[in-house]
């Protein structure tokens, strides 16, 4: 997951399939990393922390997830609000390609948080 807005319900669909033996790569800004030191007890969980990885990074203008069969990508309208209402959803699997190397594109410069911090 790539994404500069915190979406609740992505949140938990995320440590369910954590809780369920599954992993999370996640990349978000700064200011969503400091609203999740403050309600997500999920990442406090240190059962869950060896198959959770957390990155930061400040210019991301999406919201993206990216699963083994399935990309998501919600973009930003003008007033800088995503539309979660219109996103595109593909089980192409040249789709799901192209949202794993948009994922590692943002991956590549971010800075990896400790989760202990949390």
């Amino acid at each position: 997951m790539a994404s500069s807005a915190l979406v609740p319900e992505h949140q938990l669909t995320a440590v369910q399939a954590v809780r369920e033996g599954g992993s999370l790569q996640a990349i978000t800004t700064e200011k969503v990393i400091q609203e999740l030191r403050r309600n997500n007890y999920a990442l406090r969980d240190e059962s869950l922390r060896s198959r959770i990885n957390l990155f930061s990074r400040n210019k991301i203008n999406l919201h993206l997830i990216v699963t083994e069969s399935c990309f998501f990508l919600a973009l930003p309208r003008l007033d800088r609000t995503y539309d979660l209402e219109n996103i595109i959803i593909s089980k192409d699997p040249e789709a799901v390609e192209w949202g794993r190397m948009l994922f590692y594109y943002f991956l590549n410069g971010s800075e990896k948080v400790e989760l202990a911090t949390f």
